[in-house]
């Protein structure tokens, strides 16, 4: 059974904490890809370039790219190779045990994919319930129109933020700050 995948506001939220996900990829033949990424949906969308009929069967989160990169390591390390294909001759289940192993051994705690999905829901509600108000109320003119003015000076300098992940500092941060804060979030 393939993953729920993060979309939009869920996976501006994950980005925005930096948290990264050890992956299996379960390939059609029985054999599978262990790797990490911080966005999910694009990391899919790549494997299957290479990989018709590749699916993410599992997914345990991580505190950073570093721990995350070193379980997919030294997952990959134990696990039998295809000599040509790049790809693990252990099945999406042997791979998910050899994460779930390698981790504790480690001592790097990981959080399974549905529990992370769930906080990330219930954050990204509780933001837009948040920002629902103000906007309502007309508040939100001064950060759209703050927003508009450093993408269009941060696009010249070949720099970027989604709105999403706007609102999601905005929401950190606090409307009362929002006009000094904006473009100083950005350059972070």
């Amino acid at each position: 059974m393939a993953l729920k995948l993060p979309r939009g506001a869920e996976r501006e939220y994950l980005a925005i904490y930096g948290i990264v996900a050890v992956y299996v990829g379960a390939l059609p033949s029985d054999e599978s890809v262990v790797g990490f990424s911080r966005d999910l949906l694009h990391s899919l969308l790549t494997l299957r370039r290479q990989w018709r009929g590749l699916r993410i069967s599992c997914a345990y989160w991580a505190r950073d790219r570093s721990e995350a990169r070193l379980i997919a390591t030294e997952v990959n390390a134990r696990l039998l190779r295809h000599p040509e294909r790049r790809v693990l001759l252990a099945d999406a289940k042997t791979a998910q045990r050899q994460i779930e192993n390698t981790a504790a051994h480690m001592g790097i705690p990981l959080t399974d994919h549905q529990t992370v999905l769930m906080r990330t829901r219930s954050a990204v509600a509780y933001i837009e319930e948040r920002i629902a108000h103000p906007q309502a109320a007309g508040e939100l003119h001064e950060f759209n129109r703050s927003y508009r003015a450093w993408r269009l000076e941060a696009k010249q300098l070949g720099r970027g933020m989604s709105y999403s992940e706007a609102r999601a500092r905005l929401d950190q941060r606090g409307p009362d700050r929002l006009r000094t804060d904006l473009p100083a979030a950005a350059g972070n």
